[in-house]
């Protein structure tokens, strides 16, 4: 995982986040000594519809961080064809070494 632009990245974040909250069900939760919390907006019309899905992670305490990560799918019509994904990260507080080190961890712990 080099970075919060890696696919590498958003599959960990996938990985880590059905662990604690399968389906996406939950609006927060925690996990790991991390809160989370998850927004949605969304849009559908005849002609297009889109969802965005936005993720904040917090750590309190001593080399503590926030991030946001988000997930967003466009698509044509009611149930048409998908249009475009984008997903993107970045750190809203604290160090990103701290971040990428607690995201290494869990796939670590993940892996075993």
């Amino acid at each position: 995982m080099k970075g919060f632009t890696d696919n590498a990245f958003f599959l960990l974040f996938e990985q880590i986040i059905s662990e604690h909250n399968p389906g996406h069900k939950l609006d927060r939760w925690s996990g790991n000594g991390v809160s989370w919390e998850r927004t949605r907006h969304s849009f559908a019309s005849p002609v297009y519809g889109f969802a965005q899905d936005s993720f904040v992670a917090s750590r309190p305490g001593r080399n503590g961080w926030s991030l946001l990560v988000v997930k967003e799918h466009w698509w044509a019509g009611r149930a048409g064809a998908e249009l475009k994904s984008r997903q993107w990260a970045e750190p809203l507080s604290g160090e990103r070494r701290h971040i990428l080190q607690w995201f290494s961890e869990c796939k670590r712990a993940l892996d075993q």
